[in-house]
């Protein structure tokens, strides 16, 4: 990967966190309704925040996370250090790796041009737990870094681009990427997935019984902010409705045929895919960008964002724990929960940050 491929993504990355702050201001979310029933999850957490880079490099940050267990947590992105001369060094450390007790950078290698020998840290993009202490970890230059036990066994040269990873099963993983680009791994081998558009995918979520996988795209780093909604079935993928939806999305995670949600410029939901239309307003629950929901279950879901939102739906109501987890002039950029353990990275002010969530 060439330094000019590399400082490409890292000003893309910032270019689209400008944009998220643009269009959306800081404000306070909106106050919760009164006379709703009893809480069924709790929302009694207390948060740590973690911050790696140096001061002069501005360009650290994290890009995904993955929970294997409490002690064995993954944060992928690059972090950049000063060398021994005290100059910024062009070379990043492209994970954090949580063993229960303190955050160790590591360099996860990749290759400089697949089938070639000659390897490096480059910037991660994804990462994704496959379980049997399996973790994938994809590089900006279209790369599978597969660990065991924590150590990497193996380097995999993938036909697409990867911003994240879901996986059906630890034999069958599917990816999207940057222009539209889908990819499906099965038994060993890769194919391509005609996705019917040329957006930026952002994110990927699915069920395996019964099948189900939605994914969103947006046109963040462009001019014309659309978006798009796309249902993947085996090796075939269709565009569905995101009526009233028309501004971009990055988000999304659901139970099948009870609730799905979606979000980015607002958050919005269904009940069932056939519903007409996504429900709620852009600042209906929060006025803050959406670029990360996950959950534990249909009680107990989460919601990142810019400026440090965080918000959790215990069943009864949204909370926000923004005056605890808000940034100054930085966003989350995804979200992993297992439990009573809730794990958002991101950046602010130029460096890459982690905030952890213990219920």
């Amino acid at each position: 990967m060439r330094k000019k491929e590399i400082m490409k993504s890292i000003l893309t990355l910032s270019t689209i966190v400008s944009l998220l702050f643009a269009a959306f201001s800081c404000h306070s979310p909106t106050a919760p309704k009164q006379n709703t029933p009893p809480d069924t999850t709790s929302n009694n957490f207390a948060f740590q925040t973690f911050t790696f880079g140096a001061d002069n490099t501005g360009s650290s940050h994290l890009s995904d996370v993955a929970i294997v267990s409490d002690s064995n947590i993954w944060c992928v992105g690059a972090v950049y250090l000063d060398s021994a001369n005290g100059a910024p060094d062009p070379n990043a450390y492209n994970a954090v790796h949580w063993d229960g007790s303190s955050w160790e950078l590591k360099e996860i290698q990749f290759y400089t041009f697949c089938g070639q020998q000659q390897t490096g840290s480059y910037p991660a993009n994804a990462v994704l737990s496959l379980g049997d202490s399996i973790v994938w970890i994809a590089s900006i230059n279209s790369q599978i870094a597969i660990l065991k036990s924590n150590i990497q066994t193996k380097i995999m040269c993938v036909p697409v681009s990867i911003s994240k990873m879901w996986a059906a099963s630890k034999n069958e993983v599917y990816t999207v990427g940057t222009i539209g680009q889908i990819g499906h791994y099965q038994n060993g081998s890769w194919q391509k997935i005609e996705s019917g558009t040329t957006l930026d995918i952002t994110d990927i979520w699915g069920s395996s019984s019964p099948s189900q996988i939605l994914a969103v795209a947006n046109d963040l780093s462009g001019a014309t902010l659309h978006t798009a909604i796309i249902q993947i079935n085996n090796n075939n993928a269709n565009i569905i409705s995101s009526l009233p939806v028309f501004y971009p999305l990055t988000a999304v995670w659901f139970v099948p045929n009870q609730h799905y949600y979606v979000g980015g410029s607002g958050l919005y939901e269904k009940h069932l895919l056939s519903d007409s239309l996504w429900k709620n307003g852009v600042y209906d629950i929060t006025q803050y960008y959406v670029t990360a929901i996950r959950g534990n279950a249909l009680n107990d879901v989460f919601v990142a964002g810019s400026y440090g939102e965080l918000l959790h739906w215990n069943g009864a109501r949204w909370k926000s724990f923004i005056q605890e987890t808000n940034l100054s002039s930085g966003s989350y950029a995804a979200i992993a929960v297992k439990g009573n353990l809730v794990i958002a990275v991101g950046l602010d002010n130029g460096k890459a940050i982690i905030l952890k969530g213990t219920r």
